[in-house]
C-alpha cells in the first residue's frame, strides 16, 4: 500500500489511506499522503469486521473524494455505499481471491455471506486493478470486470554492496496455516544451512514447538516481526528464499506472493511452487526451482540442488538480475497511474 499511495501522490493525486490499529504496528511515518487508522475494541473474528465496516463507513460518510478505492471484499461494502451517497466512482484493488481465502473454505456460513455480499458488489464495479492475470481473469469471467494488472514489485535498487556474512535460507511472510511452513521446517532435518524465518502469524507457537520436537534449534531461528525497511537487508543478504504454499485453495494457487519478486530483486534463487503465476514467469526467465507438492523430503532435496550445485544457483541468480528489469515497481506504477487517469 505505500508502493501504491506513493506512486500516487506522485503522480499529482491526493490520497488518503485507511486502516486499522494492532498491537504490532510502530508509529505512522510522515508521507506524503493522509494517512487515517481507525480504532477497534475487537481485534478478530465476526464482530471485529462488523465493528471495522461502521467505522469505516461512517469516516467515508463524512469525507468526500472523487474515487473510493476498496481493498478486497473485506472493505467493498462502505466504499460502495458512500460512493453511491456522494455520487462518486467506486473502484477495487484485489490482492488477492477472496472467496479462495483459506480461512473461509471450511465455514460454509462465513463463506455464503462473503459470497452474497460479493455478488450484490462487483457485478456494479466497473474499473478495477489485481495483482496477477489469473486473478484478473477470474473476476472477468465471473462479474465482467475490466481488470487492470499491477504486479507488486519492488522497485530497482543497488543492493548486494557488502559481502554477504553467513550462507541462510529465509522465510519472510505471514506466518500461517497453508504457507507450507510445517513442512519446511521438517526438511531442515536433511538440509545442511540454517533456516532463518521473518514474520509472526497465528502459527507461530506451534512451529516454535516443531523446532523443539524435532531438535532443530540450532538450524531454525526466528526472527519475529521486521519493519518493511529493516527487512530489505535481511532478504538481500540471504542465500536461498523459500515461497511455499499449499495449493488446496484458489486463493493461493492462483497467487503471485510479494517474496516471489523480493527474493528476485535482492538475486537470489528461490524454492517456490509449481503454480499456473511462478509457472509462467520462470519458464521465461528461470529464476526458482519449482516444486510439485510440500512432501518434506521434496523440498530438502530441492534446496540441497540450490546449495550444492554452484554452476545452476549462479544461473538462477544472474537471471534474477535480467528478470527484475522486466518485474520493477518502476514500470508497474505506470500501470497504476494509467489506470486512475483514465477515471478522471
Amino acid at each position: 500500500m505505500q508502493r501504491i499511495c506513493n506512486a500516487l501522490s506522485q503522480a499529482g493525486f491526493m490520497v488518503t489511506i485507511y486502516g486499522i490499529s494492532t498491537t504490532m504496528q510502530a508509529d505512522l511515518e510522515q508521507q506524503p499522503y493522509r494517512q487515517i487508522r481507525l480504532k477497534s475494541i475487537f481485534k478478530k473474528g465476526k464482530l471485529f469486521y462488523v465493528e471495522y465496516n461502521l467505522r469505516l463507513v461512517f469516516h467515508l460518510l463524512k469525507n468526500r473524494y472523487d474515487v473510493y478505492t476498496a481493498i478486497d471484499l473485506d472493505t467493498a461494502l462502505p466504499h460502495y455505499i458512500a460512493a453511491k451517497w456522494h455520487k462518486k466512482t467506486m473502484c477495487l484493488d484485489a490482492h488477492e481471491y477472496y472467496l479462495g481465502l483459506p480461512e473461509i473454505q471450511h465455514r460454509p456460513f462465513t463463506k455464503w455471506l462473503w459470497q452474497r455480499l460479493e455478488r450484490f458488489i462487483y457485478p456494479k464495479i466497473k474499473k478495477a486493478y489485481t495483482v496477477n492475470e489469473s486473478i484478473a481473469k477470474l473476476y472477468a469471467s465471473e462479474y465482467n470486470i475490466e481488470m487492470t494488472v499491477v504486479r507488486n514489485c519492488p522497485e530497482i535498487t543497488n543492493i548486494n554492496t557488502i559481502a554477504k556474512t553467513e550462507p541462510y535460507i529465509l522465510y519472510q511472510g505471514a506466518l500461517n496455516e497453508g504457507r507450507g511452513l510445517e513442512e519446511l521446517i521438517k526438511a531442515m532435518q536433511w538440509v545442511n544451512m540454517p533456516l532463518k524465518i521473518a514474520g509472526s502469524g497465528t502459527i507461530n507457537a506451534a512451529l516454535k514447538k516443531m523446532v523443539q520436537t524435532l531438535k532443530l534449534e540450532h538450524k531454525v531461528q526466528f526472527l519475529g516481526y521486521i519493519l518493511p525497511k529493516n527487512l530489505n537487508e535481511v532478504t538481500n543478504n540471504a542465500t536461498i528464499g523459500v515461497n511455499l504454499l499449499k495449493g488446496n485453495c484458489l486463493n493461493y494457487y492462483y497467487s503471485l506472493a510479494n517474496k516471489f519478486f523480493d527474493y528476485m530483486h535482492a538475486n537470489i534463487p528461490q524454492l517456490s511452487m509449481d503454480f499456473p503465476e511462478y509457472r509462467l514467469i520462470n519458464n521465461k526467465y528461470e529464476v526458482a526451482v519449482l516444486v510439485e507438492n510440500l512432501n518434506p523430503k521434496h523440498i530438502a532435496k530441492n534446496l540441497n540442488k540450490l546449495i550444492s550445485n554452484e554452476n545452476f544457483y549462479t544461473k538462477l541468480s544472474s537471471n534474477c538480475k535480467v528478470a527484475k528489469q522486466v518485474f520493477n515497481w518502476q514500470k508497474e506504477k505506470e500501470q497504476l497511474i494509467q489506470f486512475y487517469k483514465n477515471l478522471e
